[in-house]
């Protein structure tokens, strides 16, 4: 049975620009921190996982969020140092997978979602996961919105803080606003109270652990409404979220991976190339990248754990006939029988 690594490439390569040692780093002219942030987080999240399967997603443009809240992601350009640091990884993004391309990392993007919206796709349907041979799988992301694919099959990790997920963990009071009945009941808490880090506002004056509260006393979102609406409930916060249950579906709409828009096959490009240490290195060279450049050879740290050759391959998933379930459910077993031919570790 095969394990398998999501990795959130835009998050944790933009990650690495606030890394002060990163983010000083740059090439005749070129910054090359999330080149090399990104390449180093692949190969040490591989190690930390023996056996496993990498797999970066990458973000498309989902533009029907932007549509639901014009704000979406704004606050990601509010200083001119954020600005900086965006464009810097923009420009480096590109070259970072290009060089994974060559590090034999399978890579997977659609033009119109984003990386969360393939990990949701891929992690949806435990019963497809088991049919093609998917025994578990990690997702990495530096994203908690992640938390919400958490079953008994997919844990969490970020390699930004090494903190990791799973629903046990999320059932306890180590995680912060928690304990959480489970994924469900987190989702819809932070839909209540918005998220900060994609600039998506939620009800004024109500945070993750009230809406919890909330919820767990009144039975969910309706009973809210009926408690308020009784008299039964009076204080501010219930009105507050009664009030705004138009914003809640929003965000909801925004947030929840199941409700985003059905997947298109032909948006979805899969890529894999043989781990070639040659062009590796020499890509190392041009960017300045000394360390990482011996890291790659063919008997460096990457050698001893990239999965072992495979053709290149570059197909689009099967297209789907129906429409609905059938097709998302064709679309999800097309895509894992494309990684299932990447072989695991070669053995030590």
């Amino acid at each position: 049975m095969t394990h398998i690594l999501l990795i959130d490439g835009n998050n944790i390569g933009y990650a690495s620009m606030y890394v002060p040692a990163l983010s000083r780093m740059a090439h005749h002219g070129q910054p090359t921190g999330g080149i090399m942030g990104l390449a180093q987080s692949v190969m040490r999240i591989t190690e930390l996982y023996p056996g496993a399967i990498p797999v970066v997603l990458w973000d498309g443009h989902a533009a029907w969020r932007k549509a639901l809240c014009p704000e979406y992601k704004d606050n990601r350009k509010s200083t001119p140092e954020k600005i900086a640091v965006a464009d810097s990884w923009r420009q480096q993004q590109s070259l970072a997978s290009a060089l994974l391309l060559q590090m034999g990392v399978i890579q997977m993007r659609a033009v119109d979602a984003e990386a969360d919206d393939l990990a949701g796709r891929l992690c949806s349907d435990p019963g497809t996961m088991v049919e093609q041979g998917i025994e578990r799988i990690t997702l990495v992301s530096g994203d908690t919105d992640w938390w919400q694919a958490i079953s008994e099959r997919v844990d969490w990790f970020t390699p930004i803080t090494d903190k990791t997920m799973t629903l046990d963990k999320l059932r306890t009071d180590e995680v912060k606003d928690g304990p959480f009945t489970g994924p469900e009941e987190y989702l819809l808490a932070k839909c209540i109270a918005g998220d900060s880090s994609d600039n998506i506002p939620g009800v004024p004056g109500v945070g993750i652990a009230t809406a919890v509260k909330l919820l767990r006393l009144h039975g969910g979102l309706d009973g809210i409404e009926q408690a308020v609406s009784s008299g039964h409930a009076k204080d501010k916060k219930s009105s507050a979220i009664a009030e705004n249950r138009t914003l809640i579906e929003r965000n909801r709409k925004i947030m929840d991976w199941r409700l985003a828009p059905a997947a298109n096959p032909w948006t979805v490009g899969l890529v894999r190339e043989p781990f070639d240490p040659e062009v590796c290195q020499r890509m190392c060279e041009d960017f300045g990248l000394v360390r990482l450049s011996a890291r790659l050879s063919e008997d460096g740290r990457w050698g001893k754990v990239v999965p072992d050759q495979n053709p290149v391959y570059s197909e689009q998933p099967q297209r789907c006939e129906r429409i609905g379930e059938e097709y998302d459910r064709r679309w999800r077993s097309s895509t894992w029988k494309r990684m299932r031919s990447a072989p695991h570790r070669a053995e030590q």
